[in-house]
């Protein structure tokens, strides 16, 4: 039993350090959608590419980009809040899995099956919602150069490198990113 107790105190700290993290990583794509909406109303704006007013950006394109900045601020909204409410969940049931308190001790052991599948589908909706957001803040991105430096349309160099490096980079990191969360999502899931 006593090796059951340090388990469920690991996973709670593997988790408790996750949460954490998606938490601040989702606060700095935060602060990345409110800069994009900045840039969200293209009435008047000309993009850098001068005497080409078809790569000067319209209506639509700011409509788009301040869809896509909602439904990516939304979605970091939904990943931090769903994960603050594991880590207030924890913190209730399982306040100190070391201590000699036997009530705390048989609340921990009866309560083990809904833990494993309650904290298992709030990790992972943290974390689905968290690559959705990430997915859309990429695409809002993708409109804010557009609107700046001009349509991909008009094949102006730096709007394409700038679009490619960008999903590039997204990409490489995310394909980073999930690997690790989703170990860290099935090592919670596994019966201690």
């Amino acid at each position: 039993m006593g090796g059951s107790k340090r388990s469920i105190g690991k996973i709670k700290d593997i988790l408790m350090k996750a949460l954490d993290d998606l938490v601040n990583v989702n606060s700095i794509f935060t602060v990345a959608v409110f800069l994009g909406l900045s840039f969200a109303s293209p009435t008047g704006l000309h993009s850098l590419e001068v005497n080409r007013p078809e790569c000067d950006p319209d209506v639509k394109m700011g409509k788009r980009l301040i869809m896509y900045e909602v439904v990516s601020f939304s979605s970091f909204l939904l990943s931090s809040l769903v994960a603050k409410s594991l880590k207030i969940y924890l913190s209730i049931f399982y306040p100190d899995t070391d201590t000699s308190d036997s009530d705390n001790k048989a609340k921990a052991s009866s309560d083990d099956k809904l833990f494993h599948s309650g904290r298992g589908f709030m990790f992972g909706i943290s974390i689905l919602a968290s690559v959705v957001g990430v997915l859309f803040l990429t695409i809002s991105m993708k409109y804010v150069v557009e609107i700046k430096v001009g349509k991909l349309s008009c094949g102006i160099p730096e709007t394409w490198a700038s679009v490619i490096a960008l999903c590039v980079l997204v990409a490489i990191a995310l394909f980073i990113y999930l690997p690790f969360m989703s170990i860290a999502l099935i090592y919670c899931m596994i019966e201690p």
